[in-house]
């Protein structure tokens, strides 16, 4: 608590300026430092090869960050960072043990090339579901044997009416939504295992609410989300908060390639290499979660968006102790070929770039109720297994040739079925995917082993 002490008075005391200075700032700073690194993106690459340019990026988030602080939007100031706390964190190691009881799984840090593969957390994590399928959506995660835990959705809706947001509905629909992602596991036979989130809350009482034993304990990692470097005191508090009932949290960003903060895929790298800094140094979570998307497509399977993520994940597992997660944002709605393809592509490249948890996928950006589901989930777990075993090289030519196969789609994706469209929903008990939405599945998952190294599957 000290340094957060440091840093609540530099959120008072430190250099005012507005929000668009800085946006503008970050933006100038990150384009100078790839120039001063020599980080450079060849327009052809999903996965860099070349180390010492990760080695450079994990500099250049640490001078990013050193230099232009983190914007307090509540103070409209500048929190400085200083770069020894930055460097005293980088191997500070704190063990990561999620879930209870026998789904207990302890989280290994993952390196470039690890033969261990990520943790798999399922489910919409953060996108929108339905009232009437919340309980399902999560409860196919949860029967995945692939899936070590699950990071729920938003529910839009209590009782068929509209959640305004920072209403006192919200705090009834978020218990509701937190006692059916326990429910979930509970059915599936695998009580204990862990949750992440909620997605629901606007309001910081609604996340301290099932912030409990029964709901999300201290072994279900709570979420905290922050945006481009920078913070408020709402979202401080949740630190302060789990830092003090010892609780894990996970704080999430979703930088935008295209917007104020990040104009080229050399500076969505670097950023993301300096929020995940933020992460450790400020907020002191147990995991940083990155989910860039695009501008143009609003998804996180573009060639350029995975290319900066890897380099990023390539980075930072190389040079400090911490664990990363990422988030993916489909186009495609599920139940659709792009949909596995997108997954596919994104999950080889973390694999081999040495992220620690995988989270989602999510269908239709997130935006569209009910596009998440456990085969989703079981799909990217199967494909990081066997990507565990690639070079950086096979990885990239092999996402070269999955990403041929959607990227002329990505502006205008598949809106593919909603998930009670491609499950068979009979009970809570006896729920699994259509015939048409397993043979989708069977023939995307064969052809990509396919065309993995090696001997013909």
């Amino acid at each position: 608590m000290q340094n957060m002490y440091k840093y609540l008075k530099n959120a008072i005391e430190g250099e005012k300026k507005t929000e668009k200075q800085h946006d503008l700032q970050v933006f100038k700073k990150s384009e100078q430092l790839a120039l001063k690194y020599g980080i450079k993106y060849d327009g052809k690459s999903f996965v860099p090869n070349d180390l010492e340019m990760a080695d450079a990026t994990f500099e250049a988030g640490i001078e990013l960050l050193h230099s232009m602080g983190i914007y307090c939007r509540s103070t409209e100031r500048v929190i400085n960072i200083d770069e020894e706390d930055i460097l005293k964190a980088l191997n500070v190691t704190n063990p990561l043990v999620i879930g209870r009881l026998k789904e207990r799984v302890v989280v290994n840090h993952r390196y470039p090339l690890s033969s261990i593969p990520p943790v798999i957390i399922g489910g919409p994590m953060g996108g929108s579901i339905s009232e009437e399928n919340f309980l399902y959506v999560n409860l196919s995660a949860a029967m995945e044997s692939v899936v070590q835990g699950i990071y729920s959705g938003a529910m839009k809706n209590f009782c068929g009416e509209y959640i305004k947001p920072k209403s006192p509905l919200e705090m009834m629909a978020v218990l509701k939504a937190a006692r059916n992602e326990r429910l979930a596991t509970k059915i599936a036979g695998r009580e204990g295992l862990a949750l992440m989130g909620p997605s629901t809350p606007t309001l910081s009482i609604s996340y301290v609410l099932v912030s409990s034993e029964d709901l999300y304990s201290t072994a279900d990692p709570q979420e905290v989300y922050m945006d481009d470097l920078k913070i408020d005191y709402d979202t401080l508090a949740k630190c302060i908060y789990h830092q003090e009932h010892g609780n894990h949290f996970i704080s999430g960003q979703v930088p935008v390639f295209g917007g104020p903060c990040i104009g080229s895929p050399e500076g969505l790298a670097i950023i993301d290499v300096a929020e995940t800094l933020q992460s450790k140094v400020l907020a002191h979570s147990s995991i940083h979660a990155s989910g860039a998307v695009h501008v143009d497509t609003g998804s996180s399977s573009v060639k350029e968006i995975m290319w900066a993520s890897n380099l990023s994940s390539l980075a930072v597992s190389r040079n400090m102790n911490y664990y990363t997660a990422r988030y993916y944002w489909n186009a495609a709605g599920i139940c659709t070929e792009m949909m596995f393809y997108e997954t596919a592509a994104q999950a080889i490249g973390d694999t081999v770039c040495g992220r620690d948890i995988l989270l989602g996928p999510v269908g239709a950006k997130g935006g569209v109720d009910d596009h998440s589901s456990g085969l989703e989930s079981r799909f990217m777990g199967e494909i990081a297994q066997v990507a565990a075993q690639l070079t950086l090289e096979e990885a990239n030519i092999l996402i070269r040739k999955i990403y041929s196969k959607y990227k002329d789609k990505l502006n205008n994706p598949p809106k593919g079925k909603p998930f009670d469209k491609c499950y068979r929903i009979r009970s809570e008990y006896d729920l699994e995917p259509t015939e048409e939405y397993l043979s989708i599945y069977r023939r995307v998952f064969y052809e990509i082993l396919g065309h993995f190294p090696g001997e013909p599957i």
